[in-house]
Order: C-alpha cells, then structure tokens, then sequence
C-alpha cells in the first residue's frame, strides 16, 4: 500500500525481495520461513512499517491486499464486473508445513510502479536493494539440471530450438548478403546449410556443426525447462521478469550466438509453451530502435507449423549423424 510519506512497508519488501531474486537470477519462488529470516535481518539495519510477527498471516493479508487493489482487474465495464489475476501464487508444501511464494508470467514492471520503493530516491532504492543483495549473496543461482522429461517435453524442446536456429540463421545469411559474401538466392536452411553446406565451398567458414550442437543443447535446455514449467515463457523482453529470467537462463554459456541475433536493436521473441507459438519481432528496414515512428514487424509461428516441422525433422536427422 503507498502511503504518503512513502515509508518503505512488509508489502514493498515483498515485492522487493520477489523481483530481486527473479532479475538476479535465482530461484522465482521462496518459503514464508525465508522470507521472515530476511526480514529479521533487514529490520536490523533499516526500519519496516507494518509488520505482522506471523509469517503466515502476513503473507495471507499481503495477498488479500494485492487482490483488493493491484491484482483486481475490471472484465466488464457495464457491470463492474472485477477478477483477481495475481502476480505471484501462494502454495502450501506439506512436506515443510510452510507456505511457498512464487513468480508468475504477470509479475511486471508495473509491480514495482505500485509501491513506495518506487517514489524514492535512487539512493534509497539502492540501499534496500543492497540489503537484499547481501542477505542473497551466498544462496545458489538457478540451474537446468538433468532430469527425466516425458515426449511432449522433448518435442517442444526441438520446435523452439528450431525456431530459434531459423533466426539466428537468417540473421547470419542476410548480414552476408549485405557484405557481398553470400548469393541472396540461397538463404534456404534446409537446402544451404543442413542438406548442403554452401559456406566453405564459398569460401567461409561452416556454421553447420556449431548450429548442430547449439541445436541439441538448447532442445536439451528448453525440455527439461518445460518439465519444471508447463506454462513455460521465454522472452527477451524486461517486460515480463520471469519469462526474461527464463530466456537469460537458457542463454547461460551461449550469450554471443544470441546477442548476435536477439537483443536491444536487433530481434526479440517471445515464446509461449502454454499457447504453443513463438513470437518474433523485428524493425523493418530504415527504421532504428531510436525511432519514435519505427514499424515493427510481428510474425507468429504455431508450434504445429508445417515449416516449422519440416525443418526440426532436417535438424534431427542431421544432428543424429
């Protein structure tokens, strides 16, 4: 709740201590019992407003306030019809008896632009961030760990890795054709890269096997991702921190063949296992990101994509060679 001094309060750290873990990498979710050992440690060293000693209805007011206020939104203007849609899930893990916090897709911006973390100084919001920082330093990061993944899993795993290649490759083709380097007839995955590699007869170097690799790795990534997330989103966009999490993870060790393709001025997507599509968004020509009148061109593929599908069979077989 802000309030007008804009005194930092329980919900702004919640808050706080949610997108803090999410941006920074860690695990989107975290116990009542986490949380109340941190906000022991934060109370030592800088003042909280309304707090309640019991973790548990803490969390349940914080949540009725969210649902009242923030996460209340308006389905039918003519009746004032209203629906709760929140922004993090509250779970109870009877193996802990306690309660577990997580993230969901709708955790935005707009979370932070609600709270009186945000009418503060820099310095201020520095010093609480700092705080949680400290309290974090020594928690471990996310990791995609191994772990059994049913055929959906993998299947859906491929068709996004597909999805991605296809970009990075065009992205690669088209720069050549820019430079004079590649005949702009022959940008056809299928035909000049993976049924036959026009590169080194041109005189460049091959993008086959590092593609073929990257391919494998990202499908292994994007499965095992899916088990643990069955809404699974991946997105280069800040606007939704979880899903931008999930994209900066799945990127862990393979940062430069993305930022060639992905990233400020160039492409984005956003991939939504839930919906079964996968979004690309580029500027046309002769327009920059700077621009205010730049047109953004939109294309959406369906997981169930007949080109789509053509080209994850191509890759699988070449990949089993």
């Amino acid at each position: 709740m802000v309030n007008l001094e804009h005194k930092l309060t329980v919900d702004d750290l919640i808050v706080e201590y949610m997108i803090f873990k999410v941006e920074h990498g860690y695990e989107p979710s975290f116990k009542v019992s986490e949380f109340m050992s941190f906000l022991n440690c934060f109370m030592s060293l800088k003042e909280v407003d309304d707090v309640l000693p019991d973790g548990k209805e803490l969390f349940r007011r914080f949540f009725d306030r969210k649902g009242e206020r923030d996460w209340c939104y308006t389905v039918d203007y003519a009746s004032s019809e209203k629906e709760i849609k929140p922004h993090m899930e509250l779970d109870y893990c009877e193996d802990t008896d306690d309660y577990i916090i997580s993230a969901n897709y709708r955790l935005s911006s707009f979370d932070t632009s609600v709270i009186n973390t945000y009418f503060m100084t820099e310095r201020e919001r520095k010093e609480i961030r700092g705080i949680i920082e400290s309290f974090l330093k020594n928690a471990e990061k996310r990791k995609i760990e191994e772990t059994e993944v049913s055929d959906d899993n993998v299947m859906n795993g491929k068709l996004v890795a597909a999805s991605i290649i296809e970009n990075i490759w065009d992205t690669y083709v088209n720069k050549e054709v820019e430079y004079q380097s590649w005949p702009r007839q022959c940008k056809d995955i299928i035909k000049y890269l993976l049924d036959f590699d026009l590169a080194p007869v041109i005189g460049l170097e091959s993008k086959r096997e590092e593609l073929l690799d990257f391919y494998r790795e990202m499908s292994r990534r994007i499965a095992i991702m899916h088990k643990k997330d069955s809404r699974l989103r991946i997105s280069t966009s800040s606007g939704s921190f979880l899903a931008r999490s999930n994209y900066v993870l799945l990127k862990e060790g393979y940062d430069s063949i993305f930022d060639q393709t992905f990233g400020p001025y160039k492409k984005s997507i956003d991939v939504d296992l839930e919906k079964q599509s996968f979004v690309e968004s580029h500027e046309l020509d002769g327009f920059y990101m700077w621009d205010e009148d730049a047109d953004i061109k939109h294309t959406e593929t369906k997981m169930s994509d007949d080109k789509l599908l053509v080209l994850t069979k191509h890759l699988d077989e070449n990949s089993q060679k």
